[in-house]
């Protein structure tokens, strides 16, 4: 297992499953590779996850449609994960982690990004819960925002 991982909890197993499921997800993210999203999370239709474009995506069909969009029209690459915290309770499991990436809106493309989604490279928070369905590890929501180098408001 990765030395750059903090766990709370969990079997050894159990930490190595999640884990693979988060680098699946990794993986998936940096191509927009929307089929792969299939093996990673829940097939509960009912799910969300907060996306970082700032809006809520209920399902696998939503997450899907989204990558199949950006897709064809934006250049992601490896959000590479730091700061990785793995929680365990019972058949429930939270992954938290900072990200580096750059993103680039592709130049074929007729659409324009929206004001804040321009070329950039930056980094990001991810949240994202796994619950045990049939003996296996699913991502049953996510929550991903931008990371701010700003002064923290009242010094905190």
């Amino acid at each position: 297992m990765p030395d750059n991982v903090h766990y709370d909890g969990g079997s050894d197993a159990d930490r190595t499953r999640i884990l693979e499921a988060h680098e699946a997800y990794l993986r998936a993210n940096a191509a927009y590779d929307w089929k792969a999203l299939r093996a990673i999370w829940s097939d509960d239709p009912t799910n969300i996850f907060f996306n970082m474009n700032g809006h809520t995506y209920v399902g696998l069909e939503h997450w899907s449609r989204l990558w199949q969009y950006y897709g064809q029209h934006k250049e992601s690459g490896w959000w590479e994960p730091f700061d990785v915290k793995v929680i365990v309770r019972g058949d429930m499991a939270v992954v938290t982690c900072h990200r580096r990436t750059t993103t680039r809106w592709k130049p074929a493309s007729s659409e324009r990004p929206a004001a804040g989604h321009e070329d950039k490279a930056f980094v990001s928070r991810s949240t994202m819960v796994l619950v045990r369905e049939r003996g296996d590890w699913k991502t049953v929501h996510a929550h991903f925002s931008e990371g701010r180098d700003t002064p923290r408001p009242g010094g905190v």
